[in-house]
């Protein structure tokens, strides 16, 4: 199996047709033909269905086209770390954020950083992704560290910090309650309601806390894909959300309040990398600038084990 065999079979799925595919690559129709040609005999399945005037990816072709995808993509990205090494750069520092913290915390807490002196001049990549993804991210060298929403369910994840702050309430401004300095969840009543989807894994506790809260009461129950989406919702006069306090911080509030509730319901957040995985002192330095962060501007925020449980104050920051 050939590197110009699997750029050909990219290329015919990108631009459509074989021909379209030869002027892509700067090579001849016949000599694209041979190579998919070839790379199906050596793989044993047909890649593509035949049918005029285009040509699409048979369900054997499709499951193939997945994995080379991934694999191309590793190798521009192997391409791309070869021309920073002779330029003599140094390897950038790979961050995965849930949305939660991506929109918030991470910015603010870059900027107060960098205000020092900043990180990784060189390159900082951040990708947002969902929680499940950053594990998998970590074991497999896709990622450094992870500013994530905790537990995770990985044994071979280091924990450098973790705390957690309680949810809140967020309201239109106009709403009878948000005057209020502290929200009694049984006072909304028949209020329509704002949740985040299953994916998220805190929908469970805000929304049983609601529903005990409320029971009784004719509401309509909505369902966001994100934080930021439910705090909208909110803007648009739609309902009342339970969110993080992470997301609250620094999000766009006009027209919005958020106010502590009478229900405790923590949310737990940490930094953490691969245990085997060397961090250099500038990512470090990143570690404890994310954590100092917290402590300051997270309101009722508490540092813990991974077990929700106060820590102690005197712990190495970079031991688990």
């Amino acid at each position: 199996m050939e590197i110009r065999q699997l750029e050909a079979l990219m290329a015919i799925v990108t631009s459509g047709s074989v021909t379209a595919a030869g002027r892509l690559l700067g090579r001849s129709q016949p000599v694209v033909s041979r190579q998919i040609s070839d790379l199906e005999h050596e793989l044993g399945f047909i890649l593509f269905a035949r049918t005029r005037p285009t040509i699409t990816l048979t369900p054997q072709g499709e499951a193939f086209y997945q994995e080379v995808r991934s694999v191309l993509a590793d190798l521009q990205q192997l391409a791309s770390r070869a021309q920073d090494i002779a330029a003599g750069q140094s390897r950038p520092l790979r961050i995965m954020v849930t949305a939660d913290l991506a929109h918030g915390v991470l910015p603010g807490a870059l900027a107060r950083i960098d205000a020092a002196r900043p990180v990784f001049q060189q390159k900082l990549v951040i990708e947002e992704v969902l929680h499940e993804a950053v594990g998998a991210a970590l074991v497999e060298g896709y990622a450094d560290i992870g500013l994530i929403n905790l537990p995770i369910n990985y044994d071979q994840c280091r924990t450098h910090w973790c705390g957690q702050a309680p949810c809140q309430l967020a309201l239109p401004m106009d709403h009878p309650l948000a005057d209020q300095q502290l929200i009694r969840l049984e006072a909304l009543g028949d209020t329509d309601v704002i949740t985040l989807l299953s994916r998220y894994r805190m929908r469970y506790h805000l929304t049983n806390a609601l529903v005990r809260a409320t029971e009784g009461h004719a509401r309509r129950h909505i369902e966001a894909s994100s934080p930021l989406a439910a705090i909208s919702m909110v803007r648009s006069g739609l309902g009342v959300a339970l969110i993080d306090p992470f997301t609250a911080h620094d999000a766009r509030l006009d027209r919005v309040v958020v106010r502590p509730i009478d229900v405790h319901i923590p949310y737990m957040i940490g930094v953490v990398s691969h245990q085997s995985r060397h961090l250099p002192d500038e990512a470090l330095r990143l570690i404890d600038g994310l954590r100092a962060y917290v402590q300051e501007f997270i309101p009722r925020f508490i540092e813990t084990g991974t077990d929700g449980l106060p820590s102690n104050p005197t712990r190495n920051p970079h031991v688990a």
